[in-house]
């Protein structure tokens, strides 16, 4: 979604320049890029636990889910409003994208779910946290 907001932004001109050009726009793009940037070492940490059969491998993908739900919905609602009504239509995969998002952000587990359990892990007494215990068991 977030490199068909950014072909789109080169494309489309508005007074006479690529709206790509203007600050809103790319502010908005730098944001989706952020969060997927973010979401990144969380989904590979999740996927690590998931491999070595880890403890704490379900709390590892509840963050992964959160976080990269979250890069996902904001890349969809980001990529819209760069898109502008065309994200809707079905001339621009745009919208299958987003409506993807849209169902696997509710599947295997809602956001509440998912919050509730990583603050029941770390709200918890003797909660291993810290840059320390990343890769500990």
């Amino acid at each position: 979604m977030l490199d068909m907001s950014i072909d789109y932004a080169a494309q489309r001109k508005q007074f006479g320049r690529p709206i790509g050009s203007f600050q809103a726009v790319k502010h908005q793009l730098a944001d989706v890029a952020t969060k997927i940037e973010f979401a990144k070492p969380v989904l590979y940490r999740a996927a690590y636990a998931l491999a070595q059969c880890e403890p704490q491998r379900a709390l590892r993908v509840s963050h992964a889910k959160l976080a990269c739900a979250d890069a996902a919905w904001s890349a969809a609602r980001k990529g819209i409003q760069v898109h502008g009504a065309m994200g809707y239509t079905w001339e621009v995969d745009l919208q299958m994208f987003m409506k993807r998002a849209w169902a696997l952000d509710a599947a295997w587990g809602d956001r509440a779910f998912h919050k509730a359990r990583l603050a029941d892990a770390l709200l918890a007494d003797g909660a291993p946290l810290g840059p320390g215990v990343t890769f500990n068991s």
